[in-house]
């Protein structure tokens, strides 16, 4: 079995990603491990309609308070963690392209964004991650 070291968590703010990290949090106090928790922010909503830069602004923002949140909650069980945000028009396809890039053991990530109805029309980035990533995922409830 191979060692748990660096461990990605895709972070959206919501229930289901904060249950991801705290599990995340558990497993890398236990194995001395690190956390990369990533956030994505979309550049234009797809169908090729650009943001506006105050709204991309605004949802940089967003990302930050994620990942200061995040920061608190592993720094609380003393656990290592470095935040990212990524840019990028897919959010699975940008995930799945930072995880090449670095050599993490295991994903976790919540099975559910901010957003579930988004599912019906652009597809659970859980279920992407699922069926692309070369590596172990871990989907909480």
């Amino acid at each position: 079995m191979r060692k748990i070291k660096n461990i990605l968590v895709p972070l959206d703010g919501s229930k289901s990603s904060l249950k991801g990290l705290k599990l995340a949090s558990d497993i890398a106090k236990q194995l001395d491990a690190k956390i990369t928790g990533i956030h994505v922010v979309r550049y234009s909503l797809g169908f090729q309609f650009p943001v506006s830069s105050e709204i991309k602004q605004k949802h940089i923002k967003g990302a930050e308070i994620i990942i200061t949140e995040a920061q608190k909650s592993t720094r609380k069980n003393k656990v290592s963690f470095i935040g990212k945000i990524l840019k990028g028009e897919n959010i699975g396809k940008t995930i799945i392209k930072f995880s090449k890039t670095k050599k993490f053991d295991l994903t976790i990530i919540g099975s559910r964004g901010p957003d579930p109805s988004s599912e019906i029309f652009l597809g659970s980035v859980a279920n992407y991650l699922l069926h692309k990533s070369k590596i172990p995922i871990t989907i909480v409830k």
